[in-house]
């Protein structure tokens, strides 16, 4: 019974706004405003990603960037080594669109439970779009 007790507790901490998923995620669309070069979209995109996030990767040719892991996203500044989010986002080949990703994961080594963050999934698509999106008439 102090088990299932247990698994019940860890399960009530895990944040509402994580969806356990195989992949880690699906991908959001953006579409760039025609008045930005790429150069100026891929730097505001990036400005927006660097604001919350560090960068693990970036490679501006290959349009794509890739931020480390955080351990604060739903626990208001807090560490946890329990629940984990990162922003991962391309450029088509067009560069007329960006793809914006979140992963996250739960439950700390050695048992990660892959997802996504819609929290931060809906936060990183207003905040990309408001910069670089185009305005839907």
């Amino acid at each position: 019974m102090g088990a299932i007790s247990l698994m019940m507790c860890s399960c009530a901490l895990t944040p509402s706004s994580f969806v356990k998923a195989v992949d880690g995620g699906t991908w959001s669309t953006i579409m760039v405003r025609d008045d930005l070069t790429y150069d100026q979209a891929f730097n505001d995109v990036l400005d927006v990603v660097f604001k919350r996030f560090e960068m693990d990767m970036i490679s501006k040719e290959g349009g794509y960037a890739r931020t480390n892991w955080i351990y604060t996203w739903n626990t208001r500044g807090q560490y946890t080594n329990k629940y984990r989010t990162r922003v991962i986002f391309k450029f088509s080949a067009d560069r007329k669109k960006v793809d914006i990703k979140t992963e996250a994961e739960y439950g700390g080594d050695p048992n990660w439970i892959k997802g996504f963050d819609t929290r931060l999934l809906s936060t990183m698509k207003q905040d990309i779009s408001g910069v670089v999106g185009r305005t839907v008439l």
